[in-house]
């Protein structure tokens, strides 16, 4: 079977939208060919009576030609993790995305350097000057900014960087853009950037996807910068899953006793890279 035949299978079971990544993992690892009728899949990923009934009636009612045509109406396009252009670091992880939804440049893709920038929605004008006076000389140096799409300290990041290379990793499908204040970034970002997502561009966001697009955004990045975060926050859960996968964590410190101050002074105290400017990350990465 060839790479071509393999992925529209994929994409065929992923766009459903009813087996969980980890299910289809496991289906790869049962049949990594996809050799079985796609109604029938292995034991080993043990569907839920629900899940077995939305396969049976997707598979009988659904065709391949149909999704193709959902998504070219959608303007959007995919990879999987069978293709050569899928982020080698994010193939690292326990965990990678088997289908990731694209708009724009996925050449991008291919970039060593790149640095997720994030931190709390509620950011505020000390985000912004940092980051004003960071990004973009990270940019004249070559690096490309990954974030989460999302208020504060994401879109503060992404704007900055239009100018160079940035990806935008999204909690739900295209069609759906999250949060609606971000329409102008998102139309960007698609014209001359790259938007990524593991949904299909009928999903709605829901809560239980952003820590899952995190794990993208610590994933296909080589180290990651905090500008502004709550000691527990989604911000600080991306950290965790960064450390995990040993990415670099470069953190910026904030005042003392302000609540947005108390991740990253914490994430400081416990060894991350002190970062107040650009070299501070360039001359680590050797940039």
């Amino acid at each position: 079977m060839t790479v071509e035949q393999l992925n529209k299978k994929l994409l065929y079971l992923h766009y459903m939208n009813v087996l969980t990544n980890k299910q289809l993992l496991l289906w790869l690892q049962a049949d990594p060919g996809l050799e079985r009728p796609l109604n029938s899949p292995p034991q080993s990923i043990n569907l839920t009576p629900h899940q077995n009934h939305k396969l049976t009636s997707y598979t009988t009612s659904t065709t391949f030609n149909e999704i193709t045509s959902h998504m070219t109406a959608a303007h959007t396009s995919f990879i999987t993790l069978f293709d050569e252009i899928y982020p080698e670091r994010l193939l690292e992880i326990y965990d990678p995305p088997v289908v990731l939804y694209t708009k724009g440049k996925t050449d991008y893709l291919a970039d060593l350097n790149q640095l997720a920038v994030i931190g709390s929605r509620k950011a505020d004008n000390y985000t912004k000057k940092v980051l004003q006076s960071i990004i973009p000389d990270l940019i004249s140096a070559g690096v490309g900014i990954i974030s989460g799409m999302a208020k504060g300290a994401d879109g503060i990041a992404h704007e900055l960087a239009l100018n160079g290379r940035t990806i935008g990793i999204t909690g739900s499908g295209f069609q759906h853009q999250y949060p609606a204040s971000n329409h102008s970034l998102y139309q960007k970002m698609e014209q001359s950037q790259l938007l990524l997502s593991e949904y299909p561009p009928y999903v709605k966001p829901q809560k239980h996807h952003f820590p899952m697009r995190n794990r993208i955004i610590a994933g296909c990045s080589k180290g990651l910068l905090i500008t502004q975060a709550e000691a527990k926050s989604g911000t600080m859960i991306t950290v965790d899953r960064a450390l995990e996968e040993g990415r670099d964590v470069f953190a910026v410190p904030g005042p003392a006793g302000h609540p947005l101050s108390e991740g990253t002074n914490m994430l400081i105290a416990q060894g991350a890279k002190c970062t107040v400017c650009a070299g501070d990350i360039l001359n680590e990465w050797y940039l």
